[in-house]
Order: structure tokens, then C-alpha cells, then sequence
């Protein structure tokens, strides 16, 4: 069994806020906040089940990184939680995925359906048919944007930072950056 801290370390936060900003997510709670970032466990049906649960109780997609241990200096792979009109769809195995240096890294599948996962203009998960070539040398570059993103956010934990227990209800912490209103 793998024993984990009571919370995320700082070392998954600020990974997992360094996925974030590198898919393009702002660094606020935007307008339309339907994408959740989430550490855990190594990924198998029981977490599954969990995350498909959360994703539920919070009406947003996930994206779920699984760490070996609260030792570990990355993580061992990837996963997005996404709710179709009638399930809610547990994709393992997928892997970051960077084009360049500039644009913002996508989540692709290597198992499976051919396709991949990217944030839309409205800033919702969006599931797109096909995947790009090179899946190896662009999973590098993404881990290697990720990583050095994560170098500079910070020695602090996030103060809304939850841990959920198995089975225990999610509960929704205060929002300590408001969403930008503009009017035109």
C-alpha cells in the first residue's frame, strides 16, 4: 500500500498548477470553471470510480496526475475525467503533449481511441479525434516546460488545497482569486 500526505505535497502543486498554465488555464478561477487539477494515487479502478465521483459532485472535467509516492519527484502518468452527456469517461494513460515551445500542451491518448485532449477558447476540455506524430518527442518537451514552469511558482502551499478521503464528500473551498468581469 502507498502511503501518501494528507494533502498534496508542494512539489505535486506546483506540478499540477504548471500542467495548468501550460494548457493554457489561467492562473484565477476563470468564468467558466469546469476543468479541475487533482494528484493521487497510482490510477486503477478504485481511484477511477473515486475521481468519477468527485467529477460529478464538482460538475467539472479532471485532470488526474498519480504519484508513486509523496516522494516522488513527478508523476507516473496522467488521466482525464470526462463527462459526456450520460457517463462520465476514466481515460488513463494519456501523456502531455507540447508542439513547440509556445503553444499551450495537450493531453494525448496512447492507448485506444486516437485522440487527444486540449482547452478550448472558453476554456472547457474539449475531446478531438487524431493524434499527433512524434507522441515521444513531444511528451518530452511537455514534461520539460512543465517541469521548469513548476520551478517558479512557489514554497508555499496553497491554502485551498483539499485531500479527499475513499468515499468521503467533496467540499468546495472559498475561491481566493475572483474571475475577471470585462464589459465592452
Amino acid at each position: 500500500m502507498i502511503e501518501h500526505a494528507k494533502g498534496p505535497t508542494l512539489q505535486q502543486q506546483n506540478v499540477m498548477t504548471a500542467v495548468r498554465i501550460e494548457m493554457g488555464w489561467p492562473a484565477h478561477t476563470p468564468a467558466n470553471d469546469c476543468i479541475a487539477f487533482a494528484t493521487g494515487n497510482p490510477m486503477n479502478v478504485e481511484v477511477g470510480m473515486q475521481m468519477a465521483r468527485i467529477s460529478q459532485q464538482l460538475g467539472k472535467d479532471a485532470v488526474y496526475a498519480e504519484w508513486a509516492d509523496s516522494a516522488a519527484k513527478e508523476p507516473g502518468e496522467f488521466s482525464v475525467i470526462y463527462r459526456e452527456m450520460m457517463t462520465i469517461d476514466v481515460i488513463d494513460r494519456v501523456v502531455p503533449f507540447a508542439f513547440d515551445g509556445d503553444t499551450p500542451i495537450i493531453l494525448v491518448r496512447t492507448r485506444g481511441a486516437e485522440e487527444y485532449f486540449a482547452i478550448d477558447a472558453r476554456g472547457s476540455l474539449q475531446r478531438v479525434p487524431g493524434k499527433p506524430k512524434n507522441i515521444g518527442t513531444g511528451r518530452k518537451l511537455a514534461m520539460k516546460r512543465i517541469k521548469a514552469r513548476a520551478t517558479t511558482l512557489g514554497s508555499e502551499l496553497f491554502a485551498n488545497n483539499r485531500h479527499v478521503e475513499p468515499g468521503a464528500d467533496w467540499i468546495e473551498p472559498e475561491a481566493d482569486l475572483a474571475t475577471l468581469v470585462r464589459f465592452n
